[in-house]
């Protein structure tokens, strides 16, 4: 989405001054719970995006370390940003529309770890985590919708998470701490 803008920009003859700061603070944001120190500019440093068979989103850059073996969670919060903008479809599973558990899925995916497809499935796997020992790449619950585990997300780091939200209607990040979300928490789990 944030190409499409750039490329649409820079059709109208707008150089890379005329991003909208927005987007230049989430870039930022981003690259910072990634874990990379560099500063991130609008446009440079993500992969393409293509689909699959199945219409899920999948990079165009590698992803994981070079070895083959898994890669470490650390690079999870990048995957993840690659999914940053998707509409928001409950029940999607691609490209045109993604709900928050199969975001959750296809970005572990992407890190040789297989989940579930829905969040009450979700919460099932993995070790429990105490709010206060939150870490990068957990997986974060909620009770919205339904008198069960109804949201997921995946933790970055300084109480925020990335995750498909139907309000917002697409995936975006969110403070954990609003009270929308802290009255709603029901706990963690880390899955590697």
């Amino acid at each position: 989405r944030m190409q499409m803008m750039q490329n649409s920009l820079s059709l109208a003859g707008h150089g890379e001054a005329s991003v909208p700061s927005g987007i230049k603070a989430m870039e930022a944001l981003l690259y910072r719970f990634a874990g990379n120190s560099g500063e991130a500019t609008a446009g440079k440093g993500h992969g393409g995006q293509t689909s699959d068979q199945q219409g899920a989103v999948r990079s165009e850059a590698p992803v994981g370390p070079s070895s083959g073996g898994k890669s470490d969670l650390s690079d999870v919060s990048g995957t993840a940003a690659r999914f940053l903008g998707t509409p928001y479809r409950f029940g999607g599973e691609g490209p045109t529309g993604i709900d928050c558990s199969s975001f959750v899925q296809q970005v572990f995916r992407e890190h040789e770890i297989e989940l579930p497809r829905t969040a009450r499935e979700q919460i099932l796997v993995g070790q429990e985590v105490a709010e206060g020992d939150l870490q990068k790449g957990d997986l974060v619950f909620f009770q919205t919708y339904a008198s069960y585990p109804s949201h997921v997300g995946i933790y970055l780091g300084e109480g925020k998470m990335m995750h498909a939200s139907s309000g917002k209607g697409e995936v975006t990040v969110s403070d954990l701490n609003s009270e929308y979300y802290r009255s709603r928490y029901l706990g963690a789990k880390r899955v590697a």
